[in-house]
């Protein structure tokens, strides 16, 4: 999400670290009617109209949108549906809704919003559905974007098998509103930046497709493009790094001003920045204690509602121990948007910022999370090296996602690999810099960044167990900082990194993340306490190991020079990760960390994909990835590519 020297060139003082109950159903109460009743056209005095569609066939996709008019803006917006077959309504609080309905009918609904002044109105809005097609085409994403935001939309053909879609050809168009480049036209999946609009405008794009049979097939897409709130000198989201539209899931929570306020808006500044008195650490409100699920989603802004509801289930279904609630203590909010990439902390505002490709459980969620890709850069190719992770449960890859082509859901448990280690991380940055032991002390006056203490868990890592390798640190410069390689850097052959990494005391290169300038480096202890939780909460390990580097192909293909599984079990850094939990996270028990077993040493000549089974390797079977295996690691690969994460900036 961050560009370093985009942000960078807007605050200079504060740090960036990114990596990688039931109120989601609470809405404003209905407004008067509007008199006129609100109309297609703006007249004199509108402040918005409504865009609806054509009657289009059962089965396809119709898009309804509740425009703001030439001066005005729009605040909270609920949509209902008022009659008709029940519809899901994934973006109800949106200006803008897309439904598909499965059968011929007759739908109406009702539209409810308030604009920038408070004032509230209402809208009724109507779309006809014939009778369906014998193959239908939809398309499917988030029906509304900002001018300026990057944005995805992605094709489907109703009964098309997966093996059929490389052999079909579709075409994107754009057909009226403002000018978009639309980059690669020639994917199922498109990708591209929402043109500059001076007021909420619709952008219509078609996708047409040739099957491999013969058959062509056509639909639309009606993009509402809503243009930018009123520009602020320096904002914090600046261009090319616009936030996305999030609202408080629990729209009438104690929190839900200071949340629309403080922690992700266009209008956002250094001189805008909350203090902790406006909005406080959770951790302050529950007085150190476990906080309810409650609590929490107080403090959540989403930008559709199911992004809400799941991660409310995992916190009950998954967060048996109780530690994703204690650190989130350390949080004033949580927020977690389709456009979130990276997730990450920031400590300007003390949120931690998810992205929702973590939650999301059916393919309609999937659908409506942006496929656009991370967009950190993949610093560091011409080394001749290339480190590589996964996360596995009983020598079985753990984190993969299912190809977006086979529609494949999964349940709260099947998150935890993904989205819980990545709040291990991103909570352990939070605890890091406002440790549990400081809560309940902070000057309600100050902002977040200026109250964090001396001596927090980075500091102390760093003078009384630091790490040892200056090459490393370099090289992380260059992978993660974008730092031009050196002669000397560009020769170091795998065997040179084993000799650096190995002997050292961290458990990934990304451990060495440290910008010049910074006196800390941030992501060791993140690092640590992210692989010491997932194996003795979860009973998941880690693997790390150097290979070539292979700038095409699979990484399970790429032969292992060295590598671990469970590193963080090595003597010389389970002390490390202890200093690190006992300030992060003093309610685990003494000798928690005793339980991590012993690192298990991958096999050298083996590829990356015949390592995973550690079992079968015992008993002298090397085995080879099956499809779904090889499926998984390929979207691990991504996931790794994308794991440049943006670093810590200097305060």
């Amino acid at each position: 999400m961050f560009s370093l020297k985009a942000v960078a060139s807007l605050f200079l003082c504060l740090l960036l670290v990114a990596c990688g109950g039931g109120g989601g159903d609470a809405a404003p109460a209905p407004g008067p009617v509007t008199v006129p009743p609100l109309g297609a056209q703006c007249l004199s005095g509108s402040v918005a109209r409504l865009a609806l569609p054509a009657a289009a066939g059962a089965g396809h996709n119709q898009e309804l949108a509740v425009l703001a008019c030439p001066g005005s803006r729009l605040d909270t917006v609920q949509w209902r549906q008022t009659d008709g077959a029940a519809q899901a309504l994934g973006s109800a609080r949106s200006q803008a809704l897309s439904v598909a309905p499965a059968a011929a009918g007759r739908f109406t609904f009702s539209v409810d919003f308030t604009d920038a002044k408070g004032a509230s109105y209402s809208g009724q809005a109507e779309l006809n559905a014939t009778a369906p097609d014998a193959t239908p085409m939809v398309i499917r994403g988030e029906p509304s974007v900002w001018a300026g935001g990057q944005t995805s939309l992605r094709a489907w053909v109703e009964g098309l098998a997966v093996a059929d879609y490389p052999l079909a050809r579709v075409r994107w168009s754009r057909v009226d509103g403002p000018d978009v480049n639309l980059g690669d036209a020639s994917q199922w999946r498109v990708i591209f930046t929402a043109p500059a609009v001076a007021e909420d405008s619709l952008l219509r794009l078609r996708a047409e497709a040739t099957l491999a049979d013969g058959r062509s097939l056509s639909q639309d897409f009606s993009l509402l493009v809503q243009a930018s709130p009123p520009a602020v000198a320096s904002p914090l989201f600046g261009a090319g790094n616009l936030s996305s539209r999030a609202y408080p899931y629990v729209a009438g929570g104690a929190h839900a001003a200071e949340l629309r306020d403080c922690i992700y808006t266009p209008a956002l500044t250094n001189a805008t920045l909350c203090t902790l008195g406006r909005l406080p650490l959770l951790g302050t409100e529950t007085r150190g204690e476990l906080p309810t699920v409650e609590q929490v989603m107080a403090r959540v802004l989403v930008s559709n509602d199911w992004m809400g509801q799941r991660f409310e289930a995992f916190l009950r279904e998954q967060d048996v121990n109780g530690d994703f609630r204690r650190l989130l203590n350390a949080t004033t909010a949580i927020v977690i948007g389709g456009r979130v990439r990276p997730a990450f902390y920031w400590s300007a505002t003390g949120a931690i910022y998810l992205d929702a490709d973590y939650l999301w459980q059916t393919p309609a969620e999937r659908d409506s999370v942006s496929e656009a890709p991370d967009p950190r850069s993949d610093y560091g190719l011409d080394l001749a090296y290339a480190m590589l992770w996964r996360y596995v449960q009983g020598n079985q890859s753990a984190g993969g996602r299912p190809s977006v082509l086979a529609r494949g859901s999964r349940d709260s448990a099947a998150l935890i690999p993904a989205l819980g280690r990545l709040l291990y991380h991103e909570l352990t940055h939070a605890n890091d810099f406002l440790p549990p032991r400081v809560h309940l002390l902070l000057n309600s006056g100050l902002r977040v960044y200026e109250a964090i203490p001396a001596n927090t868990a980075s500091e102390q890592l760093r003078t009384q167990l630091p790490f040892y390798s200056q090459e490393m640190v370099d090289l992380g410069r260059v992978q993660f900082f974008g730092v031009a390689s050196t002669a000397v850097q560009r020769a170091y052959q795998p065997a040179d990194i084993v000799r650096f990494f190995s002997s050292d005391r961290v458990t990934d290169d990304y451990s060495y993340s440290w910008p010049s300038g910074q006196s800390v480096p941030r992501e060791d202890a993140a690092m640590l306490a992210e692989e010491a939780l997932m194996q003795l909460r979860h009973g998941v390990l880690r693997d790390v190991a150097v290979t070539p580097q292979f700038l095409s192909g699979a990484s399970a293909d790429q032969v292992v020079t060295w590598g671990q599984r469970g590193r963080v079990g090595d003597a010389a850094i389970k002390s490390r990760v202890a200093l690190v939990l006992s300030q992060t996270m003093p309610w685990l028990p003494a000798g928690f960390t005793d339980g991590l077993a012993a690192p298990v040493p991958l096999r050298a000549g083996l590829t990356w994909g015949q390592n995973l089974d550690q079992g079968a390797l015992a008993l002298g079977v090397v085995k080879p990835l099956s499809a779904t295996e090889r499926a998984l690691e390929a979207d691990l690969d991504t996931q790794r590519r994308g794991s440049r994460r943006a670093a810590a900036l200097a305060r």
